[in-house]
């Protein structure tokens, strides 16, 4: 597909017969359907080219114009109307996909004198050589998502003489997806040099080959240039100096594939540690390149560090000892795994002063150095990021980070998990206006804002506020706020939005009467709410703010009408409570006496105190550490000499139903101790044995080894999981250590004994 230098004889006929087709086999009432619509005042969309334009449209798209049975080719007669001179904006779209074809021929735009944009987006399309020509006022070509189009095709088209003389905006993003790979050779990059290109988009496009030396060297005009997304298998980058990127405004490689010979990072952890270096002395392959990249204006170089890599750099200096010339001033550097950077930048020769804004967001990143290195920076982007790592383990950089950045406006700690901020964060940036600390873990906001007079929008929402503190208003007061010099009103916001905020108890009522009265938030336009006694969701407002009163009220009531018997009550509640804590022990001393009266006994479920349930896989666990302690200990605290401990290796009969001899067992013990682990969750076995007990309605004691997937117990069993205080062991220094006493085991075994 693309250029098609002679159109060959075979394809008319081809064409020729498609018709004849189409007219003699589908008939009339099958022919296409021609109409246009009215899309805006100035626009108008047809499936079809029209012979003529209504005079008050300049924007035309014509949609989905080719069908199965009718193909398309356009000459020198589609727009030679005298209306169509008029046109500024013309689109070709095709949203079927069908393997139709639609030929643009030779001068076939010729009649549209006026036009200042052209646009493809199609599948299937043939361009005769000389397409574009009689164009002399489009200035921007789109012909993104044109599939079976590359590159070449493109520049083929634009050597011809008298093709686009206008032409500065050329969009190329997904061309060639369906054929071979685009190459942007020297051949490639003579050709757009013929003309003023100022914005180049070549992004979400596979590259076998570019010339970077050409690129920027001779393509002059080039302002914008995006390969974002892009994958580039090889290039050539040889002897780009400073000055052949100095037209270059913006440069656009985030997301991009780079070749393994620029970027040679491979799957894994990169860790730098305990080293320091001089910028001049840094084994870089190419350091004229290295000069050279941060000279455009706008640098996006997010995603391109491979995502399976990580960067980790402890306790290492590096030292700027050259006067370096970079003139970027927003420098995104997103996503790219920028895990831990304890990097302290010296630089005694150069400031990075062209630096106004920097984004290192989403690149999870635990620690950042601060730096003098960039005075002149004015917005800051370190959004979803763990800096909560580096403010537990290094709370005093974490507090200077911001220091140095006297001229910062934007600040952006949104999703980093912070539970707290600490109050001289901010003290530096005399000059801030947006302080974004949204979707982190904050509960009070002890802030030292007191003199950041240009202050408008300190975001906290999507925190854990539900009531702030004296101290959280007070500082929130001291806002200066920035005042618009016309109106003189005041342009201050606090945000609190989505926070599990209160109103349900008394020591809500100054924070929701600050809510509703502050200048600072506007309650009604954040949609703010409270929960309120009854657990609902309310909007904060004046209605609000008198139930809290009356909670406050009702309390103070109560307090006074407490005190006034609260001695009395004192009195006969320490007497009722020594009566009944006396009775509690007569009693509980009788049961165990008694209990212990009906083991000796053993008739019954009093023969054994316990049936120990286990899987099999864990006998040695059980055998090692269990049984033996277990029994001792139950003997010792009943005086009992004989065997309290029932298992089903030792005590179900050989021969005989498990079903029966489990029920048997059960019967005959007073408590269930319940070993369980993710293999006793597995066993069929083990299941039906604790199925038995607690239909029984046996006591069940449950006895844990290790961590056990929750999700592998069977509901009854999860229910008691979550309910019961249960047996623990761990892993200490290879052994297993039980975390309470055996007597407190055997104490509370006991006490579930059922007389």
């Amino acid at each position: 597909m693309g250029e098609m230098k002679n159109l060959k004889p075979q394809l008319y006929i081809v064409f020729a017969l498609t018709i004849v087709t189409t007219l003699v086999g589908h008939g009339e009432s099958e022919m296409f359907n021609e109409h246009c619509n009215e899309e805006s005042n100035s626009t108008w969309t047809c499936n079809y080219i029209p012979k003529a334009v209504p005079e008050k449209y300049v924007h035309i798209r014509i949609v989905d114009f080719k069908r199965k049975d009718k193909s398309v080719i356009l000459n020198s007669s589609s727009f030679a109307d005298g209306s169509w001179s008029k046109v500024q904006t013309l689109e070709f779209n095709d949203t079927t996909g069908r393997d139709l074809t639609c030929i643009f021929s030779r001068e076939c735009f010729k009649g549209l004198t006026s036009l200042k944009e052209l646009r493809f987006h199609m599948y299937y399309f043939l361009l005769q050589r000389g397409v574009f020509i009689g164009l002399p006022s489009v200035h921007s070509l789109d012909m993104s998502k044109c599939y079976r189009l590359v590159l070449e095709d493109i520049a083929e088209q634009l050597k011809v003489p008298n093709t686009l003389p206008s032409l500065q905006k050329l969009y190329l993003s997904e061309v060639g997806a369906f054929l071979k790979g685009n190459e942007i050779s020297l051949s490639v990059v003579e050709a757009l040099s013929l003309r003023n290109i100022t914005f180049l988009d070549i992004s979400n496009i596979q590259i076998s080959f570019v010339n970077a030396t050409a690129v920027f060297k001779l393509l002059k005009s080039l302002e914008y240039l995006n390969v974002s997304y892009s994958t580039i298998a090889d290039t050539w980058g040889k002897d780009i100096t400073q000055e052949d990127m100095s037209h270059l405004k913006v440069f656009d490689i985030s997301h991009t594939t780079l070749p393994s010979k620029l970027i040679r990072i491979f799957p894994g952890k990169y860790v730098i540690a305990n080293s320091t270096a001089n910028y001049s002395n840094l084994n870089l392959r190419d350091l004229d390149m290295v000069k050279s990249v941060f000279t455009p204006l706008v640098i996006n170089a997010s995603d391109i560090i491979p995502s399976a890599s990580s960067a980790w750099i402890y306790n290492s200096t590096i030292i700027i000892d050259e006067e370096l010339n970079w003139k970027v001033k927003q420098l995104i550097f997103r996503q790219n795994n920028l895990r831990y950077s304890d990097l302290l930048v010296k630089c005694p020769l150069f400031k990075f002063t062209s630096l106004a804004h920097l984004d290192l967001s989403d690149n999870k990143l635990q620690m950042l150095h601060p730096t003098t290195c960039m005075p002149k920076l004015e917005s800051f982007d370190l959004s979803h990021n763990d800096l909560f790592r580096m403010l537990d383990n290094k709370p005093d950089l974490f507090e200077v980070l911001f220091s140095a950045y006297t001229k910062l406006r934007v600040i952006n700690l949104s999703n980093n998990g912070l539970p707290m901020v600490p109050p001289k964060l901010f003290k530096n940036s005399k000059d801030i206006e947006i302080i974004d600390l949204s979707y982190n873990k904050l509960e009070q906001l002890h802030l030292d804002l007191m003199d950041l007079h240009h202050l408008r929008v300190l975001d906290v929402s999507n925190n854990m506020i539900k009531i702030l503190d004296e101290v959280s208003i007070k500082d929130l007061n001291e806002i200066p706020c920035a005042k618009l010099l016309t109106s003189g009103e005041n342009q201050c916001s606090v945000v609190f939005t989505s926070n599990p905020i209160t109103c349900s108890t008394c020591d809500s009522k100054p924070f929701i009467e600050w809510l509703s009265n502050t200048r600072n938030v506007n309650t009604k336009a954040q949609s703010l709410s409270c929960t309120n006694e009854d657990g609902l969701t309310v909007n904060i407002d004046e209605s609000v703010t008198r139930k809290v009163k009356n909670i406050c009220y009702r309390r103070k009531i109560i307090i006074v009408s407490s005190v006034s018997t609260g001695v009395t009550l004192l009195t006969i509640t320490m007497v009722v409570s020594f009566v009944y804590r006396r009775k509690q022990k007569i009693h509980k001393k009788r049961k165990r006496e008694n209990i212990v009266n009906k083991l000796i006994e053993g008739e019954g479920q009093f023969e054994f105190v316990v049936f120990l349930s286990y899987s099999s896989r864990d006998d040695q666990f059980v055998q090692e550490n269990v049984i033996d302690h277990l029994s001792e200990s139950l003997q010792l605290m009943t005086g009992i000499d004989r065997n309290l401990v029932c298992t089903g290796d030792q005590h179900l009969r050989p021969g005989f139903m498990v079903h029966d001899e489990t029920i048997k067992c059960l019967d005959r013990a007073s408590v269930i101790i319940i070993v369980v682990s993710n293999n006793y969750c597995r066993s069929a076995y083990c299941q039906n044995e604790f199925d038995q007990a607690y239909i029984q309605r046996k006591p069940i004691v449950l006895m844990l080894i290790e961590h056990v997937e929750e999700e592998l117990m069977m509901p009854t069993l999860r229910q008691l999981y979550k309910r019961d205080v249960r047996i623990l062991w761990t892993v200490e220094n290879g052994q297993y250590v039980l975390k309470t006493t055996w007597e407190n085991v055997c104490r509370s075994v006991l006490e579930k004994v059922q007389v």
